[in-house]
């Protein structure tokens, strides 16, 4: 009786150990999976060409933007970002747009696309380091939003939620006219 007593006993202690060290693994593999991106700061206008939109084959015109780009995580600046504003529409109070965002990250470039709205806030609003705020931003994707990738996110497929923060004062529509943005960026790869 004792020879299988020992053997099971270190068998269950080691089993009970590793389940916990399992969950662990799998959880950091989900940790590095899911990006927390903040595109923040203070940008002027400028026109560029993206990647298709309707379909044709050809590029399509944008107006853009360009950011510094936060680890949503830690806080610490990862790279810089360009989001890039299309077939931009008037719905209501607000705005419908198609939202093409470039992530310029160490481990390679990231480009999400999906349909975004844009709406005046209805009560004051101000960031955490005082910049007023006149209107919130949003999507979530459906199916894939992943337009692009290189190095680590070269075909890759995911998610993208964006809950977003904008203050449009100073914007007319003008090449150079500014927009301050603070959107957050979840995104999940598959």
């Amino acid at each position: 009786m004792k020879k299988f007593y020992v053997p099971f006993m270190v068998f269950t202690v080691l089993a009970t150990l590793a389940i916990p060290l399992t969950a662990s693994a799998d959880n950091d593999r989900e940790q590095s999976n899911r990006l927390v991106l903040n595109l923040v700061g203070e940008a002027p206008m400028y026109e560029r060409m993206v990647p298709d939109i309707d379909g044709d084959g050809n590029e399509d015109p944008a107006i853009c933007f360009d950011a510094t780009l936060i680890n949503g995580k830690n806080r610490q600046r990862i790279g810089t970002a360009t989001d890039c504003l299309s077939n931009i529409t008037p719905v209501g109070t607000g705005l419908g747009i198609t939202a093409t965002t470039f992530f310029h990250l160490p481990q390679g470039n990231l480009i999400v696309r999906g349909g975004t709205s844009v709406q005046p806030v209805v009560l004051p609003t101000v960031t955490p380091g005082g910049h007023l705020i006149t209107h919130i931003t949003g999507a979530a994707s459906t199916g894939n939003p992943i337009i692009e990738g290189t190095k680590r996110f070269q075909r890759t497929t995911g998610n993208v939620r964006l809950s977003g923060m904008v203050d449009m004062t100073h914007f007319a529509g003008k090449v150079g006219d500014p927009i301050f943005f603070d959107c957050l960026f979840i995104v999940d790869l598959d």
